[in-house]
């Protein structure tokens, strides 16, 4: 048990670093793609293809996170096939859980961490989104 409780604990610290990195890299483009669009009259397709962008970049994030955990699953032998690592890693990350593929008993607690991993990274994400909404809109959405 000790061992599983450490193997997820980094796990999900370099999942994180993944996810604040994105995070970062994401909110910079943005802005500076405000920026660049500042002198000029703002355009509906620019909000589209800035939005689109964020969304594209909130899931890469997600898969390679998902494809972390698969990895992981792999390394330890826990399944014998990628694409079970893969299943079992993204039903566990969105929190579905269907429980038609599961991990040995001697594994189980590492569910867990994917799914706690999930809610954070849908957290984080959700708040990104929500910021770069907020942002954007002022600019292409005013009010009156």
């Amino acid at each position: 048990m000790i061992a599983e409780l450490a193997i997820g604990t980094v796990t999900i610290i370099a999942s994180m670093a993944i996810m604040i990195g994105f995070m970062l890299a994401t909110l910079r483009l943005v802005r500076r793609a405000e920026d660049a669009y500042a002198d000029r009259r703002p355009a509906l397709w620019q909000f589209f293809v800035l939005l689109s962008g964020t969304v594209t970049l909130v899931l890469l994030a997600h898969t390679i996170c998902v494809w972390l955990w698969a990895a992981l699953f792999r390394l330890l032998g826990v399944f014998p096939t990628l694409e079970e690592a893969v299943y079992f890693s993204l039903v566990s990350f969105t929190t579905v859980g269907y429980g038609d593929v599961v991990v040995d008993p001697g594994w189980r607690i590492l569910s867990g961490f994917v799914a706690v991993n999930g809610l954070l990274a849908f957290g984080i994400f959700t708040a990104v989104l929500i910021e770069v909404i907020r942002s954007l809109s002022r600019r292409y959405m005013p009010r009156g």
